[in-house]
C-alpha cells in the first residue's frame, strides 16, 4: 500500500502497512465499544427528553455531554469523521457550563439518534453523500 504511493524502504513500508491494517481493526473494536456508548447515549437522550424542568434537563445533559466528548475525541482516529462532528455539536449543546435548557433537548435527541445510527450501522467517514444530507437536517457544517 505505502509503497506504491511514496519511494521508501520496502521494510518502511511494511511497517506502515501493518499498522495501518492494525488501525483497520481497531476501527471495528472501537465501533462495537461505541455502539454500547450510543446506546446509553439514547437512554440519556430520552432522560432528557422527559425532563420538565431545566435542572432535570442538567442532570441528564451531564450525562450526555460525558458520551459526546468521548465521540468527538475518538470518533476520527478509528475512521469515523461524522462520529467526530456530531460529538462535537452535542458537546456544544449539552456542556454544563453552557446551561443547556429544555430548549436544547430536541436538538440533542436529534444528535443523540444520529450517532447511534451511524455506529450500529457502521457508517465510516463522512458518510458521503448521506452524512452530508444529514448534517444539513441537522444544520450543522460537514
Amino acid at each position: 500500500m505505502f509503497d506504491d504511493d511514496f519511494d521508501i524502504p520496502d521494510d518502511i513500508a511494511a511497517m506502515a502497512d501493518s499498522a495501518a491494517a492494525a488501525l483497520a481493526e481497531m476501527g471495528e473494536e472501537y465501533a462495537k465499544d461505541a455502539s454500547k456508548d450510543a446506546d446509553q447515549l439514547l437512554v440519556f437522550a430520552e432522560r432528557a427528553k422527559a425532563a420538565v424542568d431545566n435542572e432535570a434537563v442538567l442532570v441528564a445533559m451531564d450525562d450526555i455531554f460525558s458520551i459526546a466528548h468521548n465521540f468527538k475525541g475518538q470518533g476520527s482516529t478509528f475512521g469515523y469523521e461524522l462520529v467526530t462532528l456530531l460529538g462535537d455539536a452535542l458537546c456544544k449543546i449539552s456542556r454544563p457550563v453552557n446551561n443547556p435548557t429544555l430548549a436544547s433537548v430536541p436538538q440533542a435527541v436529534k444528535i443523540s439518534a444520529a450517532i447511534h445510527t451511524i455506529l450500529h450501522q457502521r457508517i465510516t467517514g463522512d458518510g458521503g453523500e448521506a452524512g452530508a444530507k444529514l448534517c444539513a437536517e441537522l444544520d450543522l457544517a460537514a
